[in-house]
């Protein structure tokens, strides 16, 4: 028996919803497409000063006890700057 939670689409397929676990900040632009299509609102904006004094923007997790893991933020990241993990059951 499997420890990670599988459930069925509607079709009857098994879906493994994997949660948003990371958001390398490196590769993120800031762009905040991630943040306006999670409809759970589970990502925001901050912004810090890089080493040349320009401020940034990057995607941070603000509410991960949100997340119905979807991965819809890391299918729409250009750069893709998330990683994803399985629930235990």
């Amino acid at each position: 028996m499997s420890d990670v939670l599988v459930y069925k689409t509607y079709g009857g397929l098994p879906w493994t919803p994997k949660f948003v676990d990371e958001i390398n900040k490196a590769l993120c632009l800031g762009c905040g497409r991630c943040v306006k299509l999670c409809v759970q609102e589970c990502l925001g904006l901050e912004s810090f000063e890089d080493d040349e004094g320009t401020e940034r923007h990057v995607a941070k997790i603000a509410n991960k006890d949100q997340c119905i893991g979807c991965q819809s933020c890391g299918k729409i990241c250009v750069r893709r700057a998330y990683t994803f993990k399985a629930k235990s059951a």
